[in-house]
């Protein structure tokens, strides 16, 4: 059976994948209240990203960053560290999250901070859609032996991965259509950057098994990706049309 740090994937409605990625905008305190908030709205597993700005710096380059931050002057160095989850916190988060019964895993970008998530045992490695064909960091994480979760904007789902979410290009995405994509031999799920519940929910609609969504808090907005995040009233709002999406059958 395939699963996501052990909820299983595919069995009852399709499962919420609360990306917390920078909305906890540097402060830790901030970043445990959005864990339990989604939490409490009903995400099914809570994900961080793990890195050092070296890392993604070596990963994907340096340079002007692209909009709408490259228009306020960020070059990705700066915006790395300016969106860093600190590695610091990762012991207790881990720890928060194994004390409060919340299941977790993390995106991962380099051999550091992979070496890191395995000594907190992270139980499912995500890699990101801009990182599809980094073929070292890719292997590093197979050699982990622990699920690996890939976004991709491929017509076709990678094979090399157990859970493939299917991500539209854009940051926000343009409106997407869905059909075909999900189900044997494609995606099993959707990876959004937006600020539409409803589309996440037709997504499930048409077949995604879970979808993966960045969340913030309603009255504490991300500094940097308001434009791509539901807040937890609609990621609320979500997992109740999820419901609605499973009754239908």
């Amino acid at each position: 059976m395939t699963t996501i740090a052990g909820v299983p994937i595919g069995e009852g409605r399709c499962k919420v994948v609360a990306e917390i990625s920078n909305n906890h905008n540097s402060d830790y305190d901030r970043c445990v209240r959005l864990v339990q908030a989604a939490r409490d709205a009903g995400a099914d597993v809570i994900k961080f990203q793990a890195y050092t700005p070296a890392e993604l710096v070596d990963l994907r380059g340096d340079g002007p960053a692209p909009e709408p931050w490259g228009a306020q002057g960020w070059i990705m160095g700066a915006l790395y560290a300016k969106a860093q989850t600190p590695l610091k916190w990762f012991p207790r988060l881990a720890t928060y999250c194994t004390d409060n019964g919340i299941p977790w895993f993390s995106s991962v970008f380099g051999t550091g901070s992979l070496a890191l998530l395995e000594a907190l045992d992270c139980p499912t490695y995500k890699l990101a859609s801009l990182d599809y064909g980094k073929r070292s960091l890719a292997r590093a994480v197979a050699h982990t032996g622990k699920p690996v979760v890939q976004s991709c904007s491929h017509v076709n789902a990678p094979r090399t991965c157990d859970v493939a979410l299917w991500c539209p290009p854009g940051y926000p995405q343009a409106p997407a259509s869905f059909v075909g994509r999900f189900g044997a031999r494609r995606y099993a799920g959707f990876s959004y950057h937006g600020t539409d519940p409803l589309v996440p929910a037709l997504a499930a609609a048409h077949g995604a098994a879970v979808v993966e969504c960045h969340v913030m808090l309603d009255d504490e907005p991300s500094e940097l990706e308001s434009n791509v995040s539901l807040t937890i009233s609609q990621l609320g709002a979500l997992v109740s049309m999820l419901g609605t999406v499973e009754a239908w059958g």
